[in-house]
């Protein structure tokens, strides 16, 4: 049996028990457009240890969602100018707009600023000399039917000591911690990592507590924004022990979803799974993380189908459990945890397709009917419907729900 993907410390899976065929990615929609800014080693700055990853881990789940996606890493000021003026050309083709800039950002006078890599900041008049206005980003996001800003920018500010030797003026700005608050212009979301007048932690691990929770919700599904930005919000509050706290600004009054689910099914239980698989692509020696909320009601059988066909089980004794605010329960496994999903270079290459099958009761340990549930499950999936009901055996409707990842 070719095993999918391995526990970093105890025994392989389970031997597979079903087979189905591996689909192509599914189609992009159009009419999306993210642009992703990771600036990590400054010519004058010192060097961060996250952006270029956190642009990497959301181009995947972005490009996922159906974004055309553009990313910029170690921008200079004229790179970062030039790709604002490109989202202006993007007016009349782009309904929807996101970007996400990871890296030192300054306020003064209440305004903030991006900074490029070579900016040389030695005073408080040469801020605006060296640096991107946020005031000029949003001039150009306000035009666009929806628009969202993701601000992972608040580190300590990398040129305080220099703006310590100059005046009085100076020395405010570098005192100053953190992104001012901003206002958002037409149908428009912005966020901050953290709290306005506070540092953003760059991660102990590959990722930025924001960029991991914001990678992981945009790609589970039916979920609104708002909705989507408060667990975003609940994951880095509990990664940071409450240090801390993203937060939004909206004017949005259009309802957004990064995936809506095909074919929806006429049940409307306003609990139903969600799930989110990251990242996209892996490689030996890295890690799938799998975060799942599902409905009291639901006991998750766990699978993954892996390319060669054979569908293996996930023990359930492997996730941390969590019961949330609103009633569901969350289970996960991420890097660091106890028990993780480690690939091995044993691995069978190719795309996988990793859920959850909402067990149904009435099964109550019966095998044979788990394979019954199962083969409709697994046609599905081959038809390319990744998430919704199957209604065999006489059970009640079962939910699934499978997202896709590549091992190169």
């Amino acid at each position: 049996m070719l095993t999918t993907v391995f526990f970093r410390k105890y025994l392989c899976w389970l031997a597979a028990i079903f087979c189905a065929s591996v689909l192509p990615l599914q189609a992009q929609a159009g009419g999306r457009y993210a642009l992703l800014i990771g600036n990590q080693t400054y010519e004058h700055g010192g060097t961060l240890s996250n952006p270029v990853n956190d642009t990497a881990l959301l181009e995947q789940s972005f490009a996922a969602m159906g974004f055309e996606v553009e990313t910029l890493t170690d921008a200079t000021q004229d790179v970062l100018g030039d790709a604002i003026d490109r989202l202006s050309e993007r007016y009349g083709s782009a309904d929807t707009v996101a970007v996400y800039y990871s890296g030192h950002g300054l306020q003064k006078d209440g305004r903030n600023f991006l900074v490029p890599v070579d900016a040389r900041i030695t005073s408080s008049a040469s801020i605006e000399r060296e640096t991107i206005s946020m005031d000029s980003l949003i001039e150009v996001l306000k035009p666009f039917p929806i628009s969202m800003i993701f601000l992972d920018a608040c580190r300590d500010n990398p040129f305080a000591a220099n703006l310590q030797a100059g005046t009085s003026v100076t020395k405010s700005v570098a005192q100053t911690r953190g992104l001012a608050v901003m206002r958002a212009e037409g149908d428009m979301l912005i966020t901050y990592a953290t709290l306005p007048n506070t540092t953003a932690s760059d991660g102990m691990g590959n990722n930025s507590p924001f960029a991991s929770a914001l990678a992981r919700h945009i790609r589970t599904p039916d979920t609104e924004i708002s909705v989507l930005m408060k667990r975003v919000t609940g994951d880095v509050v509990a990664e940071t022990r409450g240090q801390q706290r993203p937060q939004q600004i909206s004017q949005m009054q259009t309802e957004f979803y990064f995936k809506r689910t095909p074919n929806p099914t006429t049940i409307t239980d306003p609990l139903r799974a969600l799930l989110a698989v990251y990242p996209q692509q892996v490689t030996a020696g890295e890690e799938v993380s799998v975060v799942a909320d599902v409905p009291p009601s639901c006991t998750p059988f766990f699978a993954d189908f892996a390319p060669d066909g054979h569908l293996t089980p996930i023990p359930l004794q492997f996730f941390k459990s969590i019961a949330l605010s609103n009633g569901q329960i969350r289970y996960e496994i991420s890097p660091g945890s106890r028990f993780g999903l480690m690939i091995q270079e044993t691995d069978a290459l190719g795309t996988h397709q990793l859920g959850l099958v909402c067990e149904p009761k009435e099964i109550g340990g019966d095998k044979a009917a788990v394979r019954t549930v199962m083969a409709e499950v697994a046609t599905k999936v081959k038809a390319g419907e990744l998430a919704g009901f199957v209604t065999t055996g006489g059970y009640e409707p079962v939910e699934y729900r499978f997202e896709r990842f590549t091992i190169q």
